[in-house]
């Protein structure tokens, strides 16, 4: 009788198990919220206010040749593939001009992230400017602040929240 009991408490855990793993999942997206931001970080917030809205960095700096100007890069995660999965990038007043996404674990209230197919994009955002590249086909929204898309092989690959 016991060997059954242990069997059914094995069975009931492993049942928990499979309907919470999907629902922890998805809580553990983070959300990135077209035109504007990432993970409560926002396009024009001061850098150091960003950075701990977004997580820890794991490496950051500054850089003097970009297009003739200081900017200030902050990159969070481990990095994969050569990249970090969010980068931040504020300019000489410290003020966020860029979020560029290179996770999975990064979506749009309408789900899109790294590795959604483009017609899965093209769904979720009908009113997207097609751009296309050497490499990338950039898919945006908005105008001097917006959200780009980046796709290669008919996925996206990188996600850019950015104002100029």
């Amino acid at each position: 009788m016991r060997r059954g009991t242990r069997f059914g408490f094995s069975v009931t855990v492993a049942v928990i198990v499979a309907l919470l793993v999907p629902a922890l999942a998805a809580a553990l997206s983070i959300i990135i919220y077209v035109n504007s931001g990432v993970a409560g970080a926002t396009l024009g917030m001061k850098d150091s206010t960003a950075a701990k809205k977004i997580g820890k960095v794991v490496k950051s700096g500054r850089d003097s040749s970009y297009e003739g100007q200081t900017v200030y890069y902050f990159y969070f995660g481990t990095k994969s593939g050569g990249k970090y999965p969010i980068e931040m990038y504020s300019n000489s007043r410290h003020k966020v001009f860029t979020f560029v996404v290179n996770s999975y674990r990064y979506k749009t209230l309408k789900g899109v992230r790294v590795g959604t197919s483009e017609a899965a994009l093209k769904k979720a955002y009908p009113g997207l400017k097609r751009r296309p590249g050497p490499v990338y086909i950039r898919y945006s929204l908005g105008t001097r602040t917006g959200t780009d898309f980046y796709v290669k092989s008919k996925r996206v690959q990188r996600i850019v929240v950015r104002t100029y």
